[in-house]
Protein backbone atom coordinates (compact mmCIF):
# COMPACT_ATOMS: atom_id res chain seq x y z
CA UNK A 1 0.00 0.00 0.00
CA UNK A 2 1.55 3.27 -1.15
CA UNK A 3 0.07 5.27 1.74
CA UNK A 4 2.23 3.51 4.36
CA UNK A 5 5.64 4.62 3.01
CA UNK A 6 4.27 8.14 2.49
CA UNK A 7 3.12 8.34 6.11
CA UNK A 8 6.31 6.76 7.45
CA UNK A 9 8.55 8.95 5.31
CA UNK A 10 6.89 12.28 6.08
CA UNK A 11 6.41 11.63 9.79
CA UNK A 12 9.90 10.12 10.19
CA UNK A 13 11.66 12.98 8.39
CA UNK A 14 9.66 15.69 10.17
CA UNK A 15 10.21 14.33 13.66
CA UNK A 16 13.77 13.21 12.91
CA UNK A 17 14.87 16.70 11.85
CA UNK A 18 13.00 18.18 14.82
CA UNK A 19 14.83 15.93 17.29
CA UNK A 20 18.21 16.68 15.69
CA UNK A 21 17.54 20.42 15.81
CA UNK A 22 16.43 20.35 19.45
CA UNK A 23 19.44 18.28 20.48
CA UNK A 24 21.80 20.71 18.72
CA UNK A 25 20.32 23.59 20.71
CA UNK A 26 20.12 21.55 23.94
CA UNK A 27 16.36 22.16 24.00
CA UNK A 28 15.21 18.55 24.27
CA UNK A 29 12.99 17.90 27.28
CA UNK A 30 11.08 14.83 28.38
CA UNK A 31 7.76 16.49 27.46
CA UNK A 32 8.72 16.67 23.79
CA UNK A 33 8.43 12.90 23.29
CA UNK A 34 4.71 12.48 24.13
CA UNK A 35 3.86 15.52 22.01
CA UNK A 36 5.76 14.06 19.06
CA UNK A 37 4.02 10.73 19.56
CA UNK A 38 0.58 12.39 19.53
CA UNK A 39 1.38 14.54 16.48
CA UNK A 40 2.73 11.56 14.55
CA UNK A 41 -0.29 9.41 15.43
CA UNK A 42 -2.82 11.97 14.17
CA UNK A 43 -2.29 11.55 10.39
CA UNK A 44 -1.96 7.77 10.80
CA UNK A 45 -5.29 7.53 12.60
CA UNK A 46 -7.09 9.73 10.08
CA UNK A 47 -5.57 7.95 7.08
CA UNK A 48 -6.67 4.57 8.44
CA UNK A 49 -10.20 5.71 9.35
CA UNK A 50 -10.77 7.37 5.96
CA UNK A 51 -9.25 4.64 3.80
CA UNK A 52 -10.77 1.80 5.89
CA UNK A 53 -14.08 3.15 7.24
CA UNK A 54 -15.43 -0.28 8.07
CA UNK A 55 -18.42 -2.26 6.84
CA UNK A 56 -21.40 -0.37 5.48
CA UNK A 57 -24.49 -0.64 7.69
CA UNK A 58 -26.86 0.10 4.80
CA UNK A 59 -26.49 0.16 1.01
CA UNK A 60 -28.65 1.36 -1.88
CA UNK A 61 -28.31 2.34 -5.55
CA UNK A 62 -29.62 5.22 -7.66
CA UNK A 63 -29.43 5.44 -11.44
CA UNK A 64 -31.17 8.65 -12.50
CA UNK A 65 -32.67 11.97 -11.41
CA UNK A 66 -35.71 11.68 -9.12
CA UNK A 67 -34.66 8.23 -7.89
CA UNK A 68 -35.38 7.86 -4.18
CA UNK A 69 -34.13 5.29 -1.63
CA UNK A 70 -34.52 4.67 2.09
CA UNK A 71 -31.46 4.31 4.35
CA UNK A 72 -30.83 3.96 8.07
CA UNK A 73 -28.10 6.20 9.49
CA UNK A 74 -26.73 5.40 12.97
CA UNK A 75 -25.04 8.19 14.97
CA UNK A 76 -21.54 9.23 13.81
CA UNK A 77 -21.97 7.82 10.32
CA UNK A 78 -21.49 9.31 6.84
CA UNK A 79 -22.93 8.74 3.39
CA UNK A 80 -20.37 7.30 0.95
CA UNK A 81 -21.18 7.83 -2.72
CA UNK A 82 -19.32 5.62 -5.22
CA UNK A 83 -19.60 5.92 -8.98
CA UNK A 84 -20.10 2.99 -11.32
CA UNK A 85 -18.91 4.27 -14.68
CA UNK A 86 -20.40 3.70 -18.10
CA UNK A 87 -18.40 2.45 -21.04
CA UNK A 88 -16.01 5.16 -22.23
CA UNK A 89 -16.58 6.71 -25.61
CA UNK A 90 -15.91 9.86 -27.61
CA UNK A 91 -19.48 11.05 -27.05
CA UNK A 92 -19.66 14.46 -25.32
CA UNK A 93 -20.51 14.34 -21.63
CA UNK A 94 -19.02 10.91 -20.90
CA UNK A 95 -16.06 12.32 -18.95
CA UNK A 96 -17.99 13.42 -15.85
CA UNK A 97 -21.35 13.44 -14.09
CA UNK A 98 -22.58 16.01 -11.59
CA UNK A 99 -25.10 14.88 -8.98
CA UNK A 100 -27.12 16.44 -6.18
CA UNK A 101 -28.82 14.51 -3.39
CA UNK A 102 -31.52 15.61 -0.95
CA UNK A 103 -31.18 13.74 2.35
CA UNK A 104 -34.30 14.06 4.48
CA UNK A 105 -34.78 12.70 7.99
CA UNK A 106 -37.37 13.28 10.70
CA UNK A 107 -37.31 17.03 11.31
CA UNK A 108 -34.18 17.74 9.27
CA UNK A 109 -33.02 17.95 5.69
CA UNK A 110 -29.63 18.50 4.03
CA UNK A 111 -28.26 18.40 0.50
CA UNK A 112 -25.08 16.81 -0.83
CA UNK A 113 -23.51 17.22 -4.24
CA UNK A 114 -20.39 16.27 -6.14
CA UNK A 115 -18.86 15.57 -9.52
CA UNK A 116 -17.65 12.14 -10.58
CA UNK A 117 -14.86 12.28 -13.17
CA UNK A 118 -13.06 9.58 -15.12
CA UNK A 119 -9.39 9.85 -16.06
CA UNK A 120 -10.08 10.49 -19.74
CA UNK A 121 -12.93 10.40 -22.21
CA UNK A 122 -11.48 7.60 -24.37
CA UNK A 123 -10.23 4.06 -23.76
CA UNK A 124 -10.57 1.95 -20.66
CA UNK A 125 -12.83 -0.69 -19.26
CA UNK A 126 -16.08 -0.62 -17.42
CA UNK A 127 -15.76 -0.52 -13.67
CA UNK A 128 -18.10 -1.48 -10.90
CA UNK A 129 -18.29 -1.14 -7.14
CA UNK A 130 -17.10 -3.78 -4.71
CA UNK A 131 -18.30 -2.49 -1.36
CA UNK A 132 -15.45 -1.32 0.81
CA UNK A 133 -12.77 -2.99 -1.32
CA UNK A 134 -12.91 -0.38 -4.06
CA UNK A 135 -13.93 -0.77 -7.70
CA UNK A 136 -13.51 -3.59 -10.16
CA UNK A 137 -12.19 -3.35 -13.69
CA UNK A 138 -12.61 -6.14 -16.21
CA UNK A 139 -9.44 -8.14 -15.63
CA UNK A 140 -8.73 -6.90 -12.10
CA UNK A 141 -9.30 -4.41 -9.30
CA UNK A 142 -8.05 -0.88 -9.08
CA UNK A 143 -8.52 2.31 -7.11
CA UNK A 144 -9.23 5.61 -8.78
CA UNK A 145 -6.41 6.87 -10.98
CA UNK A 146 -4.73 10.25 -10.71
CA UNK A 147 -7.14 12.84 -12.09
CA UNK A 148 -10.21 10.72 -11.41
CA UNK A 149 -12.83 11.33 -8.74
CA UNK A 150 -15.03 8.29 -8.26
CA UNK A 151 -16.06 8.56 -4.62
CA UNK A 152 -17.32 11.18 -2.17
CA UNK A 153 -18.05 11.06 1.54
CA UNK A 154 -20.72 13.35 3.00
CA UNK A 155 -20.85 13.84 6.77
CA UNK A 156 -24.29 13.51 8.37
CA UNK A 157 -24.74 15.37 11.64
CA UNK A 158 -28.12 13.75 12.29
CA UNK A 159 -29.12 10.09 12.49
CA UNK A 160 -32.16 7.90 11.99
CA UNK A 161 -34.13 6.72 8.97
CA UNK A 162 -33.59 8.98 5.95
CA UNK A 163 -34.88 9.33 2.42
CA UNK A 164 -32.24 10.10 -0.22
CA UNK A 165 -33.55 11.65 -3.44
CA UNK A 166 -31.55 12.50 -6.55
CA UNK A 167 -32.44 16.11 -7.39
CA UNK A 168 -29.89 16.59 -10.17
CA UNK A 169 -28.00 14.23 -12.52
CA UNK A 170 -26.01 15.80 -15.36
CA UNK A 171 -23.51 13.95 -17.53
CA UNK A 172 -23.07 10.50 -19.01
CA UNK A 173 -19.99 9.23 -17.16
CA UNK A 174 -21.88 7.39 -14.43
CA UNK A 175 -24.14 4.37 -14.89
CA UNK A 176 -25.25 4.35 -11.24
CA UNK A 177 -24.26 5.60 -7.79
CA UNK A 178 -23.73 3.25 -4.86
CA UNK A 179 -24.90 4.86 -1.59
CA UNK A 180 -23.35 3.37 1.56
CA UNK A 181 -23.75 4.37 5.20
CA UNK A 182 -20.31 3.99 6.80
CA UNK A 183 -18.68 5.03 10.11
CA UNK A 184 -17.36 8.59 10.06
CA UNK A 185 -13.71 9.50 10.74
CA UNK A 186 -12.95 11.75 13.75
CA UNK A 187 -14.98 14.96 13.44
CA UNK A 188 -13.61 18.31 12.32
CA UNK A 189 -14.18 19.70 15.82
CA UNK A 190 -12.13 16.92 17.40
CA UNK A 191 -9.31 17.24 14.85
CA UNK A 192 -9.06 21.03 15.06
CA UNK A 193 -9.25 21.01 18.87
CA UNK A 194 -6.51 18.39 19.02
CA UNK A 195 -4.34 20.43 16.61
CA UNK A 196 -4.77 23.63 18.63
CA UNK A 197 -3.96 21.84 21.89
CA UNK A 198 -0.78 20.22 20.52
CA UNK A 199 0.30 23.53 18.95
CA UNK A 200 -0.20 25.46 22.20
CA UNK A 201 1.77 22.87 24.17
CA UNK A 202 4.51 23.10 21.53
CA UNK A 203 4.57 26.88 21.94
CA UNK A 204 4.85 26.51 25.73
CA UNK A 205 7.88 24.24 25.33
CA UNK A 206 9.28 26.61 22.72
CA UNK A 207 9.14 29.52 25.14
CA UNK A 208 10.33 27.55 28.16
CA UNK A 209 13.11 25.53 26.55
CA UNK A 210 13.90 27.68 23.50
CA UNK A 211 12.62 24.81 21.32
CA UNK A 212 12.34 26.76 18.08
CA UNK A 213 10.13 25.40 15.25
CA UNK A 214 8.80 22.61 17.47
CA UNK A 215 5.23 23.96 17.45
CA UNK A 216 5.17 24.42 13.66
CA UNK A 217 6.48 20.88 13.05
CA UNK A 218 3.87 19.38 15.37
CA UNK A 219 1.13 21.56 13.87
CA UNK A 220 2.11 20.45 10.36
CA UNK A 221 1.58 16.78 11.20
CA UNK A 222 -1.73 17.43 12.99
CA UNK A 223 -2.96 19.64 10.13
CA UNK A 224 -2.08 16.92 7.65
CA UNK A 225 -4.63 14.78 9.47
CA UNK A 226 -7.18 17.62 9.42
CA UNK A 227 -6.94 18.07 5.65
CA UNK A 228 -6.93 14.32 5.00
CA UNK A 229 -10.10 13.96 7.00
CA UNK A 230 -12.14 16.07 4.59
CA UNK A 231 -10.66 14.89 1.30
CA UNK A 232 -9.69 11.22 1.49
CA UNK A 233 -11.96 8.28 0.61
CA UNK A 234 -11.10 4.57 0.19
CA UNK A 235 -10.69 4.85 -3.60
CA UNK A 236 -8.35 7.86 -3.37
CA UNK A 237 -5.49 5.88 -1.82
CA UNK A 238 -2.23 7.85 -1.94
CA UNK A 239 -3.37 10.71 -4.22
CA UNK A 240 -5.42 12.72 -1.74
CA UNK A 241 -3.16 11.70 1.15
CA UNK A 242 -0.23 13.26 -0.70
CA UNK A 243 -2.18 16.32 -1.84
CA UNK A 244 -3.22 17.05 1.77
CA UNK A 245 0.46 17.78 2.49
CA UNK A 246 0.26 21.04 0.53
CA UNK A 247 -2.27 22.95 2.70
CA UNK A 248 -0.78 21.35 5.83
CA UNK A 249 2.69 22.67 4.93
CA UNK A 250 1.37 26.13 4.07
CA UNK A 251 -0.62 26.40 7.28
CA UNK A 252 1.86 24.70 9.60
CA UNK A 253 5.27 25.68 8.30
CA UNK A 254 4.24 29.20 7.27
CA UNK A 255 1.20 30.30 9.28
CA UNK A 256 1.95 28.59 12.60
CA UNK A 257 5.70 29.19 12.17
CA UNK A 258 5.09 32.94 11.92
CA UNK A 259 2.98 32.92 15.09
CA UNK A 260 5.59 30.77 16.81
CA UNK A 261 8.37 33.20 15.89
CA UNK A 262 6.43 36.18 17.26
CA UNK A 263 5.42 34.43 20.50
CA UNK A 264 8.88 33.06 21.31
CA UNK A 265 10.60 36.37 20.52
CA UNK A 266 8.05 38.32 22.56
CA UNK A 267 8.59 36.24 25.69
CA UNK A 268 12.34 36.08 25.19
CA UNK A 269 12.45 39.88 24.82
CA UNK A 270 10.49 40.28 28.03
CA UNK A 271 12.82 37.88 29.83
CA UNK A 272 15.90 39.72 28.56
CA UNK A 273 14.41 43.09 29.59
CA UNK A 274 13.59 41.78 33.06
CA UNK A 275 17.11 40.36 33.38
CA UNK A 276 18.62 43.70 32.32
CA UNK A 277 16.51 45.57 34.88
CA UNK A 278 17.56 43.15 37.60
CA UNK A 279 21.23 43.58 36.73
CA UNK A 280 20.83 47.35 36.73
CA UNK A 281 19.13 47.24 40.13
CA UNK A 282 21.89 45.02 41.54
CA UNK A 283 24.54 47.36 40.16
CA UNK A 284 22.81 50.37 41.70
CA UNK A 285 22.49 48.63 45.06
CA UNK A 286 26.17 47.64 45.13
CA UNK A 287 27.45 51.07 44.11
CA UNK A 288 28.75 53.34 47.02
CA UNK A 289 26.24 55.93 48.14
CA UNK A 290 27.03 59.63 47.45
CA UNK A 291 27.35 61.67 50.60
Amino acid sequence: MTVVPILAGVIGLTLGFAVKRLQDFNAMSIWVWPLMLLAGAAPCLVAYSTLHPGAAVDVAEVVAEKDSVELHVPPDHSLMVTAVLTEESDEPGTDKTHYNLKIKGVGWEVSADGTMKRESATGGAKIDALGQQGIEEIGGKRGSKLGEDLQDRHDLRESGDVTVTVTNWQGLAVEKLILEVVPSPPSDVVMWSFTVLVTILGLVLGVRDNAERLASDLAFLCLWGVYMRDGVTPLDDWQEVGLALVPAALTGWLGVAAIEYLVINYFHSRAQAAEAEEEAADAAASAPSDR
